[in-house]
């Protein structure tokens, strides 16, 4: 029995590993790759060693950002075209905007990717991004870190007035943060309590609240690390949680953080959006749709 049993695992993985170069079928059971802890020192050694964290100076009270999830970007970036071109003719816009992961569908890609956003960064202005699920399977870790360097950091902005923000990015593509992300997240927001931010927005791709089955497996943390940070984001009084991944917008209030789970930009999506947030004393959002 145990050698037929050994026989069935070999054979489904055989069968799995066959099955097509966009879907990566043991990907979505296992990690085969970098875990989250070891992706999380990696991280910091690019943050704390060769770049720093990036503070933006001179921004208006209230400020717009952009921010687009789920590109999935193969032979085709028409979704992200129209969102390149909006944010770069929006003059007021502020000089960074967020993708909250899933960039690449599968593997050689990359540079297909590289050359649609570049226009942004010859125009001066900074796209932060996290790692999504897909940017992780085929073992594609060493070509995101390459090119996008970490997925996990924090920045903030000051503003003409005097008003501070912070943004945290996570690494969520496991659907966890792993015990050195977690500790480093809890770390991060003591330090930074008392020093007068007027909001804390956290941005990760893996979503927090299930409210469907559209990702199986996927789609969420599990419950105990979910009433974990959601615990921490109540007691450091995060404003606002971003994520993407289900490809559909969802709202949840709980214990008075809010969660916004954005839609997808991903080409031939019949519902595809980006959003733009208005940060001010308060936060507003609209959904802009692009197809």
């Amino acid at each position: 029995l145990a050698a037929l049993g050994m026989t069935a695992v070999v054979g489904l993985a055989v069968v799995l590993t066959s099955c097509g170069k966009n879907i990566d079928y043991m990907g979505l059971f296992m990690t085969f790759n970098e875990s989250p802890d070891e992706r999380f020192a990696q991280s910091m050694e690019y943050n704390n060693v060769q770049h720093g964290y990036d503070h933006y100076t001179g921004i208006p009270d209230e400020y717009k950002v952009y921010a687009m999830s789920d590109i999935h970007v193969d032979f085709s970036t028409d979704n992200l075209d129209r969102y390149v071109s909006d944010y770069l003719a929006d003059t007021v816009a502020a000089p960074f905007s967020l993708c909250l992961g899933d960039v690449i569908n599968a593997t050689g890609h990359w540079d297909y990717f590289a050359e649609h956003v570049k226009p942004v960064t010859d125009a001066g202005r900074t796209i932060h991004y996290v790692v999504g699920n897909h940017d992780l399977y085929f073992n594609q870790w060493p070509e995101y870190r390459s090119r996008l360097h970490t997925s996990t950091y924090w920045f903030d902005v000051q503003t003409v007035s005097g008003y501070k923000d912070l943004y945290i990015g996570l690494d969520s593509g496991n659907g966890t943060l792993g015990v050195d992300q977690r500790d480093w997240l809890e770390s991060l927001l003591k330090e930074k309590k008392n020093q007068g931010y007027r909001h804390i927005i956290v941005f990760t791709h893996t979503h927090f609240f299930k409210k469907d089955t559209s990702q199986g497996h996927t789609s969420n943390f599990n419950l105990e690390e979910t009433y974990d940070l959601t615990d921490l984001f109540d007691r450091y009084d995060v404003s606002l949680v971003l994520q993407g991944h289900s490809h559909s917008r969802d709202l949840t209030i709980f214990k008075d953080v809010t969660y916004l789970r954005v839609d997808a930009l991903e080409d031939h999506y019949p519902d595809a959006y980006y959003t733009i947030f208005k940060i001010g004393n308060n936060i507003n959002y609209e959904f802009i749709k692009v197809n």
